[in-house]
């Protein structure tokens, strides 16, 4: 019911103008909201092409009145549209703060096997149930202490897990509350929703660019924590920062700058997909193991002529089965780097397998993770961490999470304040442009991320 409409519209305009729109706020009930804070994204795009366009996303600013300004930089020129879309009020926002508070993922279970074939269930935290302390097989990190517990088999043993399944919309037998994210509501409340208004469009002629202060070259040292927006654009199916000069155009001109450094990707099957493309380009054949038969999510290294590049998952909650030594955590993998005299670059991340649960588990995640890394600082000079962002989910099949990444996002760049040698790897503009209805984006979207990547590992 929101209404979207451009401020002091022209017949024209020219590269270099700002385009300004405005949002006006309106509740499910056709009310006027008063007070802001929902989460909206916004893009200009270009042409007709409805996945991969050329634009830039637009800069949202939430007024607190229920009013919310859009500017958008005019870097390419022809016919544009101004797309705005709600991904979430602040309705829904309360209600995924309230169902996210508890150290469970509602309606999910893992189920461990133990060597003597007994399975039971397991979880970070098993304080929902009314089990108590004697029931329950602490199989936590003794590193940093990242949570698992198990529920006692019936043996009373707290015996060897040998593998673990994830079981979606299957309840726990041990929680008995009621407990639940209202979907409905959230449905009701109309996420992912295109605002759907008159007279968004517009024409941006050539006109004559100002000279403008030269980018410098992308590299780690920039930091990228506190990058304005927007980060960059697409233009001829390009992105193109303007946050830094992104000069590597092909994963050929790459190559060489790989070469003689130890590549570790870290992290949940979007990670992985950065390995199978980064091997792939580098003259690897890669397959996925048949359904049910191995793990996609094992350990994985790949050494041809001087590259080596190695991919680790994180640890549970994963949720994929496998046994556990198919699941390190981030902090042991980074522990066991040794000292050496090659480069060592970590692009990681983490995120979408706990994003449900209560906060307070990625953040000592994380934290253990930055731990690790201080650690590794000390034992080997030439190390970087590149820390991919979330990205602006928009699946197409029902789940209501955009606004659950963007708040790990924000917690990511508190969390690695001071840290000199971490980059936060933002790619959150491209996934505005470039809609992704699936958390595994399609290759021509891999592709962009993974060359702008490329500058920065170089």
């Amino acid at each position: 019911n929101s209404r979207v409409v451009i401020v002091d519209k022209r017949t024209e305009y020219k590269i270099g103008d700002i385009l300004n729109a405005r949002i006006d706020a309106y509740e499910w009930n056709e009310n006027k909201s008063s007070i802001g804070g929902d989460l909206f994204l916004a893009r200009l795009i270009y042409g007709n092409d409805t996945l991969y366009p050329d634009g830039v996303s637009g800069i949202v600013t939430d007024h607190r009145n229920g009013t919310y300004s859009i500017r958008a930089p005019l870097l390419i020129s022809g016919k544009a549209r101004l797309e705005v879309k709600l991904m979430i009020p602040l309705e829904g926002i309360a209600e995924l703060v309230r169902c996210t508070t508890l150290r469970k993922y509602l309606d999910t279970q893992y189920i461990a096997k133990f060597e003597t074939e007994e399975q039971t269930e397991c979880n970070v935290d098993l304080r929902f149930t009314s089990l108590i302390a004697d029931e329950i097989c602490d199989y936590s990190n003794p590193r940093n202490h990242e949570p698992w517990f198990c529920v006692k088999p019936p043996s009373g043993k707290c015996h060897k897990i040998v593998n673990e399944v994830f079981k979606k919309f299957h309840r726990s037998e041990f929680d008995m509350s009621i407990e639940k994210c209202n979907e409905p509501l959230l449905r009701k409340l109309g996420c992912n929703q295109t605002i759907q208004s008159p007279g968004l469009n517009i024409t941006v002629s050539p006109g004559i660019e100002e000279p403008k202060q030269p980018l410098p070259l992308c590299k780690t040292s920039l930091n990228g924590m506190t990058q304005s927006r927007p980060s960059g654009y697409f233009v001829s199916g390009t992105w193109k920062s303007t946050f830094c000069k992104n000069v590597v155009k092909s994963f050929e001109e790459a190559r060489p700058c790989l070469e003689h450094k130890e590549i570790y990707f870290l992290g949940d099957s979007t990670t992985r997909q950065y390995y199978y493309l980064f091997t792939t380009k580098m003259g690897s054949t890669v397959t996925e193991p048949p359904y049910n038969q191995g793990y996609w999510h094992e350990p994985k290294t790949f050494l041809k002529d001087k590259i080596r590049i190695y991919y680790r998952p994180h640890g549970p909650p994963l949720q994929n089965n496998g046994p556990p030594h198919t699941k390190p955590y981030v902090t042991d993998v980074v522990d066991e780097i040794a000292p050496g005299e090659h480069e060592v670059v970590i692009v990681f991340n983490l995120g979408l397998h706990i994003i449900y649960y209560e906060p307070s588990l990625f953040i000592h995640r994380m934290r253990g993770i930055r731990d690790a890394m201080l650690g590794l600082n000390k034992r080997r000079t030439n190390v970087r961490f590149i820390y991919r962002s979330q990205r602006a989910l928009n699946p197409s099949y029902g789940q209501i999470n955009g606004w659950l990444a963007y708040r790990y996002d924000v917690l990511t760049r508190e969390i690695f304040k001071g840290v000199n040698n971490f980059f936060y790897f933002d790619v959150w503009d491209m996934s505005v442009v470039w809609p992704l209805n699936e958390f595994h984006p399609e290759q021509p979207y891999l592709k962009q991320e993974g060359l702008y990547l490329c500058n920065f590992i170089c």
